[in-house]
């Protein structure tokens, strides 16, 4: 570790720079200045700053990178700096804030076509999506970034995508995902020589062992971590934090309050840049202060650090810190303020995670039974208990165990330092006596001593609200079956892959007998997978149609939950960033428009049904790429994909190209044919310009889509095929049923889910990205390289109206490039003159204009003409003022972040 005093200037070589990213830091409260003479690239100093944890500053030192590499034009540095600055401003500001940097991001990196600074941008939302608690989006953020990396041997950016499924894996409370991903990291970072790297890993690894309960290893790997760490800054306090987390699992209280001591408390005075690891390390300090007694400072850090936490808006830290003031309340007795404390926390995030799940069963298990409701408390406490057990979290576990033992202790009259461990503990399970709950192993049920209406609706509730882990579900439907009484016996199974099922629980028989039902169940219900095991019910059919109503009521409970879990997916995926893109898209399927991202997202949703969709849209818009992402969410994916056109033969042939023909069924049919349908048999086939299908044709594909039977020409009955139809048209299907051209009763057969896909010049944002990549495929093709569209040429294509489409665009890039030299920046002259003719702004009879002038015209788009505007009038500016942006925001009225702002959203170079 270098220590510095303020001012002083460092010189050192690039790869100095990157060994020492992460180990530099300020003394006291002074921000050194650190300067790299042989490096043009900010970049360097913004991580060093970051990992120093002064985002403000790195923040001021991409900002430096993104200019110079504007100055130069170098778009592949300028697409790093900005994705650098947009890591920045989500430490400083949050996730929330940086989303309205993202647009910006995604266009620069579209336009520099590079998989690596692709890869890298999926890497950044991956990490944004995991904070804002979208783990489903960040997961496949994280698998495109790693797709990108095929055929690029990138160990840094390797182990970057190990560092963020780690983390994700650990938010998901899969401790042996986590350790595999973080040993993954270490290999990469052995590699590339990443310090930082490595020390996150070891970090991760740390915390594993530490919720496994292993202790002592736990300690090594902290321990390493920190001799790698920085001595102040956000990587250093997340360290401190697991250390300070570790004493206090060890139930060495002092030890823990002595480790936080070194590490700076939260305040709101604090940089926001540093609040997140502040107030999460606010949550071991009150832990710390409750385990001493001293509840009233608990009480007060909490209530100030649950004020910055809404501020920071993260939902999972709120009701975090939310929980701790419920407990502290109830440790209290002040049971209307544990109440109101418990109205402020979210109730969907409570099943948001398997960690928050068992936070909330041992805080509103101790509350409960605090508060006199002993069955509604041991409820809670073993709901808890059982989710902390199914993924093997023995430290939090032992810790909901000990809750539960000073709750049975005060019951008993004993006091809470009866229950307190002697001396610290080294190593879980915790000691003699304590509650253990355990879901690995065979556990009979015991009836209730009850039946009680608000525990029922209890059940229900977490039945639904659990959907998201089946390990969970599974164990709440056993017990609503059992105190419902509505079956003789049943058991609850899980099966992973490669090993025999096993039992989990049971009543109502051995198990013996639990064994045998589960290897032939009368009646199953399908819980779902997760993590790799999969999770049944199986049980005795009721022989009262009473009970069997009540069953079928626990059923639908099961679907529901299943049912609501897919709608949250949903819901979080439509404030996502970046939209999930589910399974790999076809090569030239490109789309970034809200339209677009609306109908891919909808067509994902139905792809799984076997229900028939119609496509219709302008010719070139895409409608055949929108069938093939249908075909490859779905469970055909792996089956054929046909594509008929229904012009594409004559009239009089359609019948058996569709349908098939038996050899010698007419003159000329010299062979047996099968017919497109039975060719797609199992998979999908595409009807493209259905509208253009014969009336005599139209009655046997409807014949076709109600019953699933096929009669080709010369067979003497009906054959069975399997297919999924997608159908797409250019033309309006309900005009031509209205002049008689299509049947009514074949419309309303395909139009059971139909999508209109927009033309692009109403999807204007996707030619950019569009027009680069098929200029790059052509280029490639023609093997000429660095083909480059010149940014005046990019609005001649930006606001041409395509009457062709896509097809079009596709096709002009081709043209060029096929007609250009090798590195050639292409200009508007090179464009077909159709495109530039719409978008000449200056008449041919009027005279040149002066430098203060300019002419528009006004049949373009509003938004396009004051666009144009801004861009004339900041590039005069930046002329008359020589580049210095500060006297061209003062001549144009700006602040130097405003005319920093509308340069990027521009693109002005």
């Amino acid at each position: 570790t270098l220590e510095m005093d303020p001012g002083v200037v460092v010189k050192f070589a690039p790869q100095a720079a990157l060994e020492m990213s992460g180990t530099l830091h300020a003394a006291g409260s002074d921000t050194s200045r650190v300067t790299l003479a042989s490096l043009s690239d900010d970049s360097v100093f913004g991580e060093v700053y970051r990992n120093a944890g002064l985002p403000d500053a790195a923040i001021e030192e991409y900002r430096q990178a993104v200019d110079e590499a504007q100055r130069g034009k170098d778009d592949r540095q300028r697409g790093l700096a900005e994705l650098r600055l947009l890591l920045a401003i989500a430490d400083s500001q949050g996730p929330q804030a940086a989303a309205a940097y993202v647009p910006t991001v995604r266009r620069r990196v579209a336009r520099v076509g590079d998989p690596l600074v692709t890869c890298t941008l999926h890497l950044f939302l991956g990490c944004f999506e995991w904070q804002r608690g979208l783990f489903d989006n960040a997961t496949e953020h994280t698998r495109i970034g790693r797709s990108l990396l095929r055929g690029n041997l990138n160990h840094y950016l390797f182990g970057v995508a190990a560092i963020n499924a780690a983390c994700l894996a650990f938010s998901m409370s899969d401790l042996d995902a986590t350790e595999a991903e973080a040993r993954k990291a270490m290999r990469e970072s052995a590699i590339s020589g990443h310090a930082a790297m490595r020390r996150a890993a070891i970090t991760n690894l740390a915390h594993v062992e530490l919720a496994r309960g292993r202790f002592a290893t736990a300690e090594r790997y902290f321990t390493r971590a920190a001799r790698l760490s920085p001595p102040a800054g956000m990587i250093q306090a997340g360290i401190t934090d697991g250390l300070a987390q570790l004493s206090l699992a060890r139930g060495d209280s002092d030890e823990a309050e002595r480790i936080l001591a070194g590490a700076r408390a939260w305040t709101p005075d604090t940089a926001k840049g540093s609040w997140s690891y502040g107030l999460w390390t606010s949550l071991t300090r009150a832990r710390v202060l409750l385990r001493r007694h001293r509840t009233d400072e608990a009480i007060a850090m909490l209530t100030g650090a649950l004020a910055g936490a809404r501020e920071l808006a993260d939902p999972l830290l709120v009701s975090s810190l939310a929980l701790l003031l419920v407990e502290a309340h109830t440790r209290q007795g002040r049971f209307p303020e544990a109440a109101r404390a418990l109205a402020e926390v979210d109730t969907s995030v409570w099943s948001s995670t398997i960690d928050m799940l068992g936070e909330f069963g041992r805080v509103l298990g101790l509350t409960l039974w605090a508060d006199g409701a002993t069955d509604a408390g041991r409820v809670w406490f073993e709901r808890g208990g059982q989710a902390l057990a199914s993924v093997g979290n023995n430290t939090s576990l032992a810790n909901l165990a000990e809750t539960h033992v000073v709750a049975l202790a005060r019951e008993l009259g004993m006091t809470a330092t009866d229950t307190e461990p002697s001396g610290p503990r080294d190593a879980l399970p915790p000691r003699p006596g304590q509650v253990v709950y355990r879901l690995d192993t065979c556990t009979p049920l015991v009836a209730p001593r009850e039946d009680r209406p608000a525990a029922t609706l209890d059940r229900a509730a977490a039945i639904i609200e659990s959907g998201a882990y089946p390990a969970v579900v599974g164990h709440e439907v056993m017990n609503a079956l059992l105190e419902t009484g509505c079956v003789s016996h049943a058991a609850l199974a899980v099966t992973r892959e490669g090993r025999p099922t096993e039992v989990l629980s049971w009543f109502g028989c051995s198990w013996s007998d639990a064994a045998a039902l589960i290897a032939t169940p009368p009646r199953l219900i399908e819980l779902g997978a997760w993590q790799d095991r999969a999770y049944t019910v199986a049980l005795a059919v009721p022989p009262e149609a009473g009970r069997l109503v009540t069953l079928m009521t626990i059923e639908r409970l099961v679907a529901a939950a299943r049912f609501e879990r897919r709608a949250r997916n949903d819901e979080r995926e439509r404030v996502a960033l970046w939209p999930i893109d589910a399974g790999e898209p076809p090569e030239d399927f490109i789309f970034c428009s809200s339209e677009m991202t609306t109908i891919v997202a909808g067509a994902r949703r139905v792809a799984g049904m076997s229900i028939t969709v119609l496509l219709t849209g302008e010719t070139g818009t895409g409608k055949e790429m929108v069938a093939r992402v249908i075909h490859g969410a779905s469970a055909r994916a792996g089956r054929a994909f046909v594509a008929f056109n229904c012009t594409a033969v004559p009239k009089d042939l359609a019948d058996s190209h569709l349908f098939g023909h038996r050899k010698g069924a007419f003159t000329g049919a010299v062979a047996d044919q099968p017919g497109v349908i039975r060719a797609a048999a199992g998979g999908t086939l595409f009807l493209d310009e259905i509208g253009d299908l014969g009336l005599d044709v139209q009655p046997k594909l409807l014949r076709f889509l109600e019953s699933g039977e096929v009669q080709p020409l010369g067979e003497s009955r009906p054959q069975k095929v399997d297919v999924r139809i997608i159908a797409s048209t250019n033309r309006h299907l309900d005009e031509l049923v209205a002049e008689g051209l299509f049947r009514a009763d074949l419309f309303y057969r395909l139009n059971v889910v139909p999508f209109r896909l927009p033309p692009l010049r109403e999807r204007r944002e996707e030619v950019p990205p569009l027009a680069e990549h098929f200029l790059t495929r052509a280029a490639r093709e023609f093997g000429k390289d660095r083909l480059r569209l010149s940014e005046e040429t990019m609005e001649y294509l930006v606001l041409y109206r395509w009457p062709g489409n896509v097809r079009q665009l596709a096709n002009e890039m081709r043209r060029l490039a096929a007609m250009s030299e090798a590195g050639a920046v292409l200009m508007p002259e090179h464009l077909d003159p159709a495109i530039t003719a719409g978008r000449r702004t200056v008449p041919v009879e009027r005279g040149p204009l002066t430098p203060t002038e300019v002419v528009f015209r006004l049949d373009q788009p509003h938004a396009a003409l004051i666009e144009h505007a801004e861009r004339a009038q900041i590039r005069y500016a930046l002329a008359q003022c020589a580049g210095n942006l500060e006297s061209a925001a003062r001549m144009l009225g700006l602040s130097r972040k405003g005319l920093y702002l509308k340069r990027q959203r521009l693109g002005l170079e």
